[in-house]
């Protein structure tokens, strides 16, 4: 069995980043920017990106453009950090044509959100699901993607985990995007050090620290990524004021950025103020005007953000 141990020797947590998609005015992929990203999440030393996920839009993307970008992301990050894809799609073959193009690519790992449209019952059903998935990447790792606020998938990710241990020869883990810490706790304990289990909410990452969590994977790490950092090293000291002030401050630029047309749009956003610019979201996201970016850039750099932000 392969796992990836992002976390192996790490005391408190491993960051991976769950990269937006550029995109230019007319919404086509402006894949000239991915260097640009890739250098700035270099230079503060995140363990690797996610591609084409939540924060990637990739549901909003042909096939493709998620193989062009995929593509793209490979050549920049060779030898810097790891690459995850996501594959996930409503088509069993469509995620088969795209995990056997990671794989060709030269992915370290494959994720995929489970099918969202006719959804899997049980735990079983979305097991068997990606056990045909993962065929067609047989030495690849495979990571499943736990966001239950999204696909409308409520099956617990510890009885996915269960399920998917005997019937996915390369699953590696669970990316787990929700905030119900007693089934993340749950998936902790069932991995034991077998399995990874990556953290897919910022807001809750302190927290989760405190039950064991080890590594993550998030889009906030885009703009807020020196705050999280310093959160971690004070865990590491033992300063657990600091490390919770630290939290709070996170937390306050995260939602600073949701108010201005969500989650995404809103980070998006956000993190084209700190790095390389990427553009706008996808319809039908509604991505902020000129004045609301310039409302929320004095924001974030009220709170210091803009000022600690990761080099250009």
């Amino acid at each position: 069995m392969t796992t990836l141990n992002h976390s192996a020797g790490s005391s408190a947590m491993t960051l991976l980043t769950a990269v937006f998609t550029p995109f230019r005015p007319d919404g086509g992929l402006d894949l000239d920017v991915v260097g640009d990203q890739a250098d700035a999440l270099a230079a503060w030393g995140t363990h690797g990106v996610y591609v084409g996920g939540t924060a990637g839009e990739g549901a909003s993307m042909t096939t493709a453009e998620r193989m062009a970008l995929l593509e793209r992301w490979c050549e920049v990050a060779a030898g810097r950090f790891d690459v995850i894809a996501h594959i996930g799609h409503t088509s069993l073959a469509e995620a088969r044509d795209l995990a056997a193009h990671a794989r060709d690519a030269g992915v370290q790992a494959i994720s995929a959100v489970p099918p969202y449209f006719h959804r899997p019952p049980d735990a079983a059903a979305v097991a068997d699901f990606f056990a045909r998935v993962t065929q067609a990447a047989p030495d690849v790792p495979f990571i499943y993607y736990h966001i239950p606020g999204v696909t409308g998938v409520t099956v617990p990710a510890s009885e996915v985990l269960t399920a998917a241990r005997d019937r996915i020869p390369t699953f590696a883990g669970i990316k787990f995007a929700h905030d119900d810490l007693a089934d993340l706790q749950r998936c902790l304990e069932l991995a034991d050090d077998r399995y990874e289990l990556y953290v897919g909410s910022a807001r809750l990452l302190l927290a989760t620290i405190g039950i064991g969590a080890r590594a993550a994977i998030g889009s906030a790490y885009n703009f807020a990524a020196p705050v999280f950092l310093r959160m971690i090293e004070h865990v590491e000291r033992g300063e657990l004021r600091e490390a919770r002030a630290c939290q709070f401050l996170a937390q306050s630029a995260i939602d600073t950025a949701v108010a201005f047309g969500g989650e995404l749009a809103g980070f998006k956003a956000a993190a084209n103020l700190v790095g390389p610019d990427c553009g706008p979201c996808r319809p039908p996201l509604r991505s902020p005007g000129p004045a609301q970016v310039a409302e929320l850039r004095d924001r974030l750099d009220a709170l210091g953000l803009l000022a600690v932000a990761p080099s250009r």
